[in-house]
This record gives C-alpha cells, structure tokens and sequence, in this order.
C-alpha cells in the first residue's frame, strides 16, 4: 500500500468497533470512511452524512441494493455474484445475510471529517488513485 499523506491521516484516526459503536458517536457531517477486517483497511467511502451512510452500512435489512460494501462482503463471504448480491427485490435469504452481518460483527470503522460533500469527494479520489483497497474493487 502506497500511504501518502491522506492515507496516513485516514489509518491514524480511531477505529470502532462496529458492535459497539453507537450511532450517536458518529457525526453528521461529509466525509470519508475506511471499513477494516482483521486489522486491514478493506473499503474507503464517502459520504455527505456519515452517520446516515455508515447506518446504511450497518443495517441488517435484506435490501443488499444501498450498500456496495455490503453487497461486496456478499461476494467475498457467501461466494455469490455481484448481481445476486444487488439484486431488487432481493434474492438474499435471511442465512445469507446473517453471515454478512456477522462479518460486520468483526469489522471495524473510521472516518474523517470534511467541510463539504465535494470536500469529501476528492478526498476519496485521492485516496484511491495512490491506493484501491480489496472490497472498491468487486
């Protein structure tokens, strides 16, 4: 991984865990969030209201179609297509998305604050343009 500067600021910010974070320690305003299993930084996202957008994340509804990561996770963990995993109306069983929550369960997350929505935004093209972490791929 090529850390450069806004990568050092994203990975040095705490990390929650998310089955202790409550939604209230989670600010309203734009930025950037990093999602990281077992210690490795797996996602970077932006956001216009983090807390709306981690909520999102986080939620354990069988609509897999408002979160790439969650539909990512899917992938990776249930070996699913893509297509299953974004599919409206779902195609997910209530056993398939347990498992991605379950991974969730473990997962950790951090963000960084930004003055506006297009603040944030280029933020996130900077970060992946030095560095594509593993789930912004699938």
């Amino acid at each position: 991984m090529s850390a450069g500067p806004e990568w050092t600021a994203l990975l040095s910010v705490t990390r929650f865990t998310t089955g202790t974070l409550s939604r209230g320690e989670i600010p309203r305003s734009p930025g950037v969030y990093a999602w990281f299993h077992d210690g490795e930084c797996v996602y970077v996202g932006k956001a216009s209201n983090l807390r709306r957008r981690i909520g999102t994340h986080l939620s354990t509804s069988l609509d897999r179609s408002r979160s790439t990561l969650r539909a990512s996770v899917a992938v990776k963990t249930l070996g699913v297509t893509r297509k299953h995993a974004r599919s409206r109306p779902t195609l997910m069983t209530a056993e398939q998305i347990a498992v991605v929550t379950a991974w969730f369960a473990t997962a950790e997350v951090s963000w960084l604050e930004c003055e506006t929505r297009d603040e944030a935004h280029a933020l996130k093209g900077r970060l992946r343009e030095s560095w594509m972490p593993e789930m912004n791929l699938t």
